[in-house]
């Protein structure tokens, strides 16, 4: 059977289907016949791996939920005042939040398809939304896996939350104008992307991915990926932890104190003043500390193994200014290290 007949028998037997989503499943198949191809299977082999289009239809249609385009669905008091708390989880989208300009929530998904589920509900004062996507198995092969990210648009009223969560297994991140007590935001592969954030506990990670954030103000922040760079701009925090296994450390006007650490990339940290604790650690690249005035009390210990030291223009390892209260410890296995004026 060529892909052509399998997909006209297909979409004969999907008629009782709802003409999106017989699209969706048929640009699936599509997809699974030219990935199938690629890998150096005929068309024939292909189908005899999905089954019969007959038997796929069968359980799609027994699947699909006729009443959801007849019955309203049970509404949900969603009004600020409802809720304290917001837990956002994803399995494979695009996740954009920000304020909403009507003080009203509103939750929107773009390009989703038929196999991901869109629940939004309150549980204990939290505002629960999910997107998951849901496997279908037919004959001897699964559809895990989107072949397009939905985006997932979520607009909150505006006000002070306790805990706002995002957790998305794959997918960009990106946010703004977020107030919360706690803010956590992780994806396992996904770069994020957040500004203008007020919180006391901030926590941001990426197992694989970028992470980018601008004008932050919080009283503990640690942003931490395995593998992209971290930039962070416009930072007032009591403390900055900023660790990537595995990518450069950018931190651009940063008050607090601060500590940042990868194990393989450069570390630049510009800092109106030097008045605070500072460690910066690389197991294998340079070090650049910038500041707009020379400390007043710090000691600034500069430890590399193979490298030069450059402490505002001096080669001395280890130069204490003042009473020396604020411990500055710069140290690189393989790479050079700056403290200079700016």
């Amino acid at each position: 059977m060529t892909e052509q007949q399998f997909l006209q028998q297909l979409e004969q037997a999907l008629e009782r289907l709802p003409a999106e989503e017989r699209s969706d499943i048929l640009q699936d198949i599509r997809e699974y016949f030219a990935n199938g191809r690629a890998d150096g299977k005929s068309d024939s082999d292909i189908a005899v791996e999905l089954g019969s289009p007959d038997a796929i239809a069968k359980e799609l249609v027994d699947s699909f939920d006729f009443s959801q385009s007849t019955v309203p669905a049970e509404k949900i008091d969603i009004s600020k005042d409802k809720f304290d708390k917001v837990d956002i989880q994803t399995d494979n989208a695009v996740v954009q939040i920000f304020p909403s300009a009507d003080g009203q929530m509103h939750v929107d998904v773009e390009n989703k398809t038929y196999r991901q589920h869109l629940a939004v509900d309150i549980l204990d004062r939290t505002l629960v939304i999910t997107l998951k996507e849901e496997a279908r198995k037919w004959g001897f092969f699964t559809i895990t896996g989107n072949f397009k990210s939905p985006t997932l648009i979520v607009r909150l009223p505006p006000k002070l939350y306790e805990k706002i969560q995002i957790l998305s297994d794959h997918g960009t991140i990106t946010g703004e104008r977020l107030e919360s007590t706690e803010l956590l935001v992780e994806t396992d592969n996904g770069s994020i992307d957040l500004s203008r954030i007020t919180a006391e506990k901030f926590a941001v990670k990426s197992d694989n991915g970028a992470i980018k954030l601008t004008a932050v103000q919080a009283k503990n922040l640690r942003a931490e990926t395995d593998n992209g760079q971290l930039t962070l701009k416009d930072i007032r925090a009591g403390k900055l932890n900023a660790v990537s296994d595995n990518g450069g450390i950018t931190l651009k006007e940063v008050e607090g104190d601060v500590q940042a650490q990868t194990d393989n990339g450069r570390i630049h940290l510009l800092a109106p003043d030097l008045e605070r604790n500072i460690s910066l650690e690389t197991d294998n690249g340079s070090i650049l500390l910038e500041t707009k005035r020379k400390p007043e009390n710090a000691t600034i210990n500069a430890e590399v193994d193979w490298g030069s030291v450059s402490v505002f223009g001096s080669k001395k390892r280890r130069t204490v200014y003042g009473t020396g209260q604020h411990p500055i410890d710069l140290q690189s296995d393989n790479g050079s290290i700056t403290v200079k004026l700016v």
